[in-house]
């Protein structure tokens, strides 16, 4: 191939020509990298790089692994922080009792020493809520101030500062607000009264409290560090924000267990902690629930997205709906979601609450991520069909216009007229060479019908010499009984007519010398003739009379 190529370029050289190949072969060469090129920069354009389902499968690993990993680390830490304040709560609370003369069981009908207890218990609220995930902070007594009150049953005392911070729409700071204590506490360490504020909290079908403080009674052998809980997604009386809280019991050095205390990750702290991070997917979000075999507990979950169901929550919970495509899906009321899951540990193995299992996911609409993963492919495909489109009337177009000379050339050929003009304009080599070709054709033609002519006018004179010199009559029985030969005698008749030795016609018949013989023997028979001379005699003029047998 190289040197037919080598030997190509040369001839080329020599002419001073190009070759039709070489000018079809460079038209489809630039044809076929323009395309290329073209279809390479619609990907990029598109960000359609030919990964795009495996582009949506690695953020989505990517992106719950990080989140549920960050969830983890976060709210361990959190849970160590609201042990430790459990811990120095209740040594401060130990003090009081001692001092004030009662113990932990007695502070239900002592309800003059709580504010005295939650004044006390203020400063350590205030060195645990600058924490960086810490929506708020909160200590919640078995006891309230008011024991005869209506309603008195759920009402219970304590303290509940809570940390405000922008959102989209606000552009204030952070700040420190009492959302639940006596509203002196609040003045005595410059807090302002939210406005949601209320003196007590009403825990009427909040089952937090009375869960922990349950299971704190029943397991008084356990340490805080396994008795901790988090709630699932709770809301305040009154309150306009939700959160997860953080819930340790409070316990006395007796075994009294008189309250709960905690942190809490609101609804806004986790939005801003745990949105997924893209710009690319507008509508991913992010729910940790509590979850089971069924799906996720969205009812007691929060949301954290970018823009979709942003200030929203789920008031019933996800079902699995099955896997589509490497994702996961989930319904609820009609509506499905689809994306990644995975499980959060949150307690230690002999907590009581080990059996509780947590979930983070990070989920899209079905029909939203259905899309992402074909991502721009019905217009891309329309792009392409509208190139292949021009590419075909452009393959036409150019096609006709480098065509045109040889469509030219052919139509003088089939005049056979105005060759040399025409040979003169073609600008391909091929071209030319055909000219000079079929010159050359005409002019051996000519010199073969002129040497014909010779040979048939030769040929004319001396059949009409043989015929003179045979006798008509023996000829004509020649001619007669040709018609008798069998069609192997026929056969080695016309091998001596086209000259054959009788050696030629042993090796073409395939037959023996004998054989050969007898077959002459019966042919000269047949024919009237003497010998073999004779034979070729009357058959040279049978051919020049009649040169079709």
């Amino acid at each position: 191939m190289i040197r037919q190529a080598f030997s190509l370029w040369k001839t080329e050289r020599q002419k001073k020509g190009t070759t039709l190949h070489r000018r079809l072969v460079l038209f489809f060469l630039s044809a076929t990298v323009t395309l290329v090129l073209l279809f390479t920069l619609l990907m990029v354009l598109l960000g359609m790089t030919g990964e795009e389902e495996k582009a949506v499968q690695n953020y989505f690993n990517n992106a719950t692994n990080s989140i549920s990993d960050s969830i983890t680390e976060d709210f361990g830490r959190i849970a160590v922080e609201g042990i430790n304040l459990a811990e120095s709560i209740s040594s401060i609370s130990e003090n009081y009792f001692e001092t004030a003369g009662i113990t932990p069981a007695d502070l239900q009908g002592s309800p003059e020493y709580i504010e005295g207890l939650l004044s006390q218990q203020a400063p350590l609220l205030l060195g645990t809520i600058n924490s960086r995930t810490c929506g708020g902070v909160y200590v919640l007594l078995d006891a309230t101030v008011k024991p005869e009150a209506e309603g008195a049953d759920f009402a219970k005392s304590g303290l509940f500062l809570k940390k405000t911070q922008p959102n989209h729409t606000q552009v204030v700071g952070v700040k420190l607000h009492f959302l639940r204590g006596p509203a002196s506490i609040a003045r005595s360490v410059g807090i302002e009264l939210l406005g949601q504020w209320k003196m007590e909290y009403d825990i009427e079908g909040q089952e937090f409290f009375t869960q922990v403080m349950e299971t704190a009674r029943a397991n008084p052998d356990l340490p805080l560090s396994r008795l901790y809980y988090w709630s699932g997604r709770v809301q305040l009386k009154d309150n306009s924000e939700a959160g997860f809280l953080l819930c340790v019991p409070l316990r006395a050095s007796d075994g009294t267990v008189y309250g709960v205390c905690g942190i809490e990750v609101s609804d806004r702290m986790f939005k801003t902690h745990y949105t997924p991070a893209s710009d690319t997917y507008d509508n991913v979000f992010a729910v940790a629930a509590p979850s089971d075999s069924a799906g996720l507990k969205t009812s007691q979950g929060i949301i954290a997205g970018n823009y979709y169901l942003t200030g929203n929550r789920l008031s019933d919970d996800l079902r699995f709906a099955g896997e589509k495509n490497g994702f996961q899906q989930f319904a609820i009321n009609g509506t499905f979601y689809s994306g990644k899951s995975a499980s959060i540990r949150l307690y230690p193995d002999n907590s009581p609450y080990v059996d509780e299992t947590w979930s983070v996911a990070l989920l899209m609409p079905s029909d939203i991520l259905d899309e992402v993963m074909r991502g721009n492919r019905s217009q891309f495909i329309h792009i392409v069909l509208a190139l292949l489109a021009a590419s075909l009337i452009g393959s036409f177009l150019i096609s006709r216009y480098y065509l045109r000379p040889v469509t030219e050339a052919l139509d003088s050929i089939r005049s056979s007229s105005g060759m040399v003009e025409h040979r003169r304009a073609v600008p391909y080599q091929e071209i030319m060479d055909l000219f000079e070709f079929l010159d050359q054709k005409d002019r051996e033609h000519e010199q073969v019908r002129s040497q014909f002519e010779k040979v048939q006018l030769d040929n004319s004179r001396l059949a009409y010499s043989r015929k003179t010199e045979v006798d008509p009559d023996s000829y004509q029985q020649f001619l007669d009984n040709l018609s008798t030969l069998t069609p192997t005698e026929r056969d080695i008749f016309n091998l001596y007519i086209d000259g054959r030795s009788a050696k030629e016609i042993l090796d073409i018949a395939g037959i023996k010398e004998n054989t050969l013989k007898y077959h002459n023997k019966n042919i000269y028979s047949k024919l009237g003739v003497t010998s073999r001379k004779e034979l070729l005699r009357y058959a040279a003029l049978m051919k020049q009379e009649s040169p079709v047998r």
